[in-house]
Order: structure tokens, then C-alpha cells, then sequence
């Protein structure tokens, strides 16, 4: 009788082991789908000091937010950002960029955030049809892309991404008129003062009078009140 006890204890801790192990493996499956489902972070990334963008992607604990993989990266060419770069439109640094931009985030299926640098980057790489708007816009208007598209660089560097789709606009309506640079002169300045009134508003009148003297320094051309 004892050795049948014996073997029966025996049993009972084998089914015990296996039964742990087993529910050991269940758990850590189902830890690693919700990681591949709900832990997936990627984006997009902008440098205005380049006018280069890149990918990015890696994996966290949900909730947690505790990161687990390394950040893996990847340069994205396009087309209308290669134009802008290497036909003189915009003055890229010597350096390899330091600074990138956020332009949306995904996390697992919570579906996609846009960032202000969307604003820009956006317009830029949407293809409709197969084409580019303001690729074919820079190459139709050689001039008027010469004086635009360095004071939208200005505008991203100064992390002012919500003055761009205004003057695109504008750039876009006038592109054959006579005053361009008015036109775009005008609305810059419009925009700037009604963003510091703003400010001033929320009682940020030391940020005001900063965004105020950046942009005398950026855009001397323009009177400033």
C-alpha cells in the first residue's frame, strides 16, 4: 500500500509539473500576441534641417509602455523631397541631421496619431494618380519654388508647422502672379501676428516678443509692427 502511495504522489507531482508547464506556455503565447498586436510602435519622422524622412519601429509591453526591442530605423527617399534637396531649393546642414521631427505614431491597433510636422510632410509625399503636386509645382515654377521653399524650411526649423498649409495655399492660387513674393509675405506676416496675439492672450508675452524677434531675424524683408 505505501509504495502505491508512493507512486499515486509521484503521478499527482508529474500531472502538477505538466500542468504548470503547459499553462507557463499558454501564458507566454498569449503575452506574445497581445505584444505583436497592442506592443507594435512605429512612425514617421521628419528633418527640417535636411528635408530628409525616415521610418522607425520597435516593440513595448502595452500599457506598461516598457520598450523590448531595439529601435530599428530607415531612411526614406522621395522624390519630391530629393528635388527639393538637390536642386538648391532648400539649404540642407553639412552634418548628418541631429534633429527629426515626429510626423505620426501607430501603436499596436490603436490606429494612427499625426504630429504637426504631418502639416508639411504630408503635402509633399501624397502622390495622386501617380504624381506629385508640388514636385511638378517646384519644376513648373522654378522661381517662385526659390523663394518659397527656404521660408517653409525657416518655418520647420522654428518648429512652426501649422504656418505651412496657408502658404501653400497661397502659393498654390498665385502662382502666376506678378506680387508671389507680396502674396506670400503677406500671409506669412498675418500669421505670425495673429499667432502672437494669441500668445499674448494666454498672458505668454515673453514667448510672444521671442516668436516676434526669431521672425525679424528670419524674414527682415517684411515690416514688422
Amino acid at each position: 500500500m505505501q509504495s502505491n502511495a508512493k507512486k499515486v504522489t509521484r503521478s499527482n507531482r508529474f500531472i502538477k509539473v505538466w500542468v504548470s508547464l503547459i499553462a507557463a506556455v499558454l501564458v507566454a503565447l498569449l503575452l506574445a500576441g497581445i505584444i505583436l498586436m497592442q506592443g507594435n510602435v512605429s512612425g514617421i519622422e521628419f528633418s527640417p534641417t535636411h528635408f530628409q524622412q525616415r521610418t522607425f519601429q520597435f516593440y513595448e509591453i502595452p500599457l506598461i509602455g516598457q520598450q523590448i526591442t531595439p529601435i530599428r530605423r530607415k531612411t526614406v527617399n522621395h522624390s519630391t523631397l530629393n528635388l527639393l534637396r538637390t536642386g538648391g531649393f532648400i539649404t540642407p546642414k553639412p552634418n548628418p541631421p541631429t534633429r527629426w521631427d515626429l510626423v505620426s505614431l501607430s501603436r499596436g491597433l490603436t490606429g494612427i496619431t499625426p504630429n504637426d510636422a504631418e502639416l508639411l510632410v504630408t503635402p509633399l509625399i501624397e502622390d495622386k494618380n501617380g504624381n506629385n503636386y508640388w514636385k511638378d509645382w517646384v519644376k513648373a515654377h522654378p522661381q517662385q519654388a526659390r523663394f518659397l521653399w527656404p521660408i517653409i524650411q525657416k518655418l520647420a526649423v522654428r518648429d512652426l508647422y501649422l504656418f505651412v498649409p496657408p502658404l501653400l495655399e497661397v502659393a498654390q492660387r498665385h502662382s502666376e502672379a506678378n506680387n508671389f513674393q507680396d502674396r506670400i509675405h503677406l500671409q506669412l506676416r498675418s500669421d505670425y501676428l495673429r499667432l502672437r496675439a494669441n500668445l499674448q492672450a494666454q498672458d505668454k508675452n515673453s514667448m510672444a516678443k521671442n516668436m516676434i524677434e526669431e521672425a525679424k531675424t528670419d524674414f527682415p524683408d517684411i515690416v514688422w509692427p
